[in-house]
């Protein structure tokens, strides 16, 4: 079934719930004590890592929006919850919606006891766009939604109020995973973009203690930003719960930008500058083709040759 505008805003209302819910429990935490176990995931350490708060925070979310699976027949997919060895047979193929949800995106500065973490709940459709992104930083409590559904209905907000980020720093902000920096081609990038940052009379900072999710707003809060993982033959490169919800924000800004005849402001696509496959049929991992955000950033962020 095609949701309405008002389904549509219904079940936004649902996901900012469940997440606020969970961000109450993570916050409840005593991380001091956190038992961490592991788990069969991507070739990275922040895939494999998992605890008891990941799956106490998905069972949250589960408990408002399981209601929605079988009212509007959307499927479910979960990191907790997803398995790689079974991903032809998923439900979500065969259905016209289904939510797409990270219960703790950024596990590993969450049991370092920092923060750069997030609860991350989507809605996507059959054909991969991302219709509804709900994210909430405990740490910040910073709630951030978006609906992007055009022609029904598109809007963003933060913290209930409409968004509109304006802030320019004098710094061109690299956000990246902690791994990419044992990457071969990492000093290349960080040399291309240092040359960027001169020639614009910035400074280049590079941020990498987030998570995906993180990463990915930090981007839309600082520019010029961008966030960078390179395509790589390893299993890994993030899940599809750990875009599709800042890819529905990151669009809706970019449609509220362009609906306002103003220059770009934000953009989100695979590495070669293709939208992003969020509904992959052959594996829950990003790593075929990469992922960019950019910021205020020029067209031409990167050499695509990396």
């Amino acid at each position: 079934m095609k949701l309405s505008a008002c389904q549509l805003e219904n079940l936004l209302q649902l996901a900012t719930d469940a997440a606020l819910k969970a961000g109450d429990f993570i916050n409840s935490v005593d991380r001091s004590s956190l038992q961490v176990q592991s788990k069969q995931a991507g070739s990275s350490l922040s895939a494999q890592v998992v605890t008891q708060v990941d799956l106490d925070s998905q069972a949250i979310i589960l408990a408002i929006l399981e209601p929605t699976i079988a009212q509007y027949d959307i499927a479910l997919l979960t990191e907790e919850n997803a398995n790689e060895e079974d991903v032809a047979t998923h439900a979500r193929f065969h259905k016209d919606y289904f939510w797409c949800i990270d219960p703790l995106d950024g596990t590993l500065p969450f049991i370092e006891g920092g923060d750069g973490f997030a609860v991350s709940i989507a809605l996507v459709d059959m054909t991969g766009k991302p219709i509804i992104g709900v994210v909430y930083n405990p740490s910040t409590n910073d709630l951030y939604q978006a609906i992007n559904a055009l022609p029904l209905l598109s809007n963003i907000l933060k913290n209930g109020l409409p968004w509109q980020p304006e802030k320019h720093n004098l710094v061109l902000s690299l956000y990246i995973d902690r791994s990419f920096q044992q990457d071969s081609r990492y000093p290349a990038v960080l040399e291309q973009l240092t040359t960027q940052a001169t020639q614009q009379g910035l400074k280049l900072q590079v941020i990498k203690n987030c998570g995906a999710v993180m990463n990915a707003i930090g981007v839309l809060e600082n520019p010029p930003a961008c966030y960078v993982k390179l395509p790589k033959p390893q299993l890994g490169g993030g899940s599809l719960w750990d875009f599709s919800a800042t890819a529905a924000i990151t669009q809706a800004l970019s449609t509220q930008y362009s609906a306002s005849s103003l220059e770009e402001f934000c953009a989100v696509s695979d590495y070669h500058g293709a939208p992003l496959d969020l509904n992959r049929s052959d594996s829950n991992y990003m790593n075929h083709k990469g992922v960019l955000y950019s910021c205020r950033m020029s067209d031409r962020i990167l050499s695509k040759e990396m």
